[in-house]
């Protein structure tokens, strides 16, 4: 009986996540003050929405990596000891860095609207 519970156990904290990564996709933007844009004219804010974006791939891209990294560090660390996976750092560094650039993005677009660029 004690070997049929053991298997569940270990299974269990093998795919119990202690990991405070995040997907590219799970990170919300930090909002950020539309002032600073509003004064830009729509050109400078095309310029600035193109730069932003590829900003954000690449934090995303990071992000995603970190992910990806982290999870599989706490894998084989559950595999070869278990007690060290509570230790994982994460990715909240590159979390932090797409949200402002997601936030960045969302006071642009804001600004566009105020200044009448979106049509």
């Amino acid at each position: 009986m004690k070997k049929f519970l053991f298997l569940p156990i270990v299974l269990s904290m093998i795919f119990v996540s202690c990991s405070s990564a995040q997907k590219a996709t799970e990170v919300n933007a930090t909002r950020v003050s539309v002032a600073p844009y509003i004064k830009l004219d729509c050109q400078e804010l095309a310029t600035e929405m193109n730069s932003l974006v590829t900003a954000a791939e690449a934090a995303g891209a990071q992000v995603d990596a970190e992910y990806r990294s982290d999870k599989n560090a706490e894998l084989v660390t559950w595999i070869l000891f278990a007690p060290a996976a509570f230790w994982i750092s994460g990715n909240q560094e590159e979390t932090a860095k797409l949200a402002s650039i997601k936030g960045q993005l969302e006071a642009v677009q804001e600004a566009q609207k105020i200044n009448s660029c979106v049509r």
